[in-house]
């Protein structure tokens, strides 16, 4: 499990998105782009991918943009994840090497198995988590990973 740059600001914009959901209205890429300092072309890539997710839903037009296609506290880091890398949930869960047996070893299982524990962990952090008017992170009881997954 890796957490790219596209993840990184696919995640960004939609917790901006999360900020503004209360309002009802949409996110311009341009104004995304400016926060986060990114090109629009990069962003519509990112938009694309998280549209055909169903994760967002975009309107045309003056005053058009972007907007979440379902609350906060239901959309997690790793939905994010899954819209944006190219590999599925399923390839995440299941590990890389499943299909070839022979190329296994000890070091690639133990890595497969943390890579599965991170993104079990992921799935259980949503948007919710970041939206201003939540309880700030810093004041969060700490989670352990192991907690998480439990």
């Amino acid at each position: 499990m890796r957490l790219t740059t596209k993840c990184r600001h696919a995640v960004t914009a939609l917790i901006h998105l999360a900020n503004r959901s209360n309002e009802q209205t949409t996110v311009s890429l341009a104004e995304i782009s400016t926060i986060q300092g990114v090109s629009i072309s990069y962003l519509e890539q990112l938009f694309s991918k998280m549209r055909q997710a169903d994760l967002v839903i975009g309107t045309r037009g003056p005053g058009g943009g972007y907007r979440l296609n379902r609350p906060p506290e239901q959309i997690t880091v790793a939905h994010i994840a899954d819209a944006i890398d190219d590999r599925c949930r399923e390839e995440r869960l299941e590990g890389f090497n499943k299909s070839c047996p022979d190329k296994r070893n000890f070091a690639q299982d133990k890595w497969n198995e943390f890579s599965r524990e991170l993104y079990l962990f992921l799935d259980t952090i949503t948007l919710s988590r970041f939206v201003e008017n939540q309880t700030p992170i810093q004041n969060r009881p700490e989670i352990s990973l192991a907690q998480a997954i439990r």
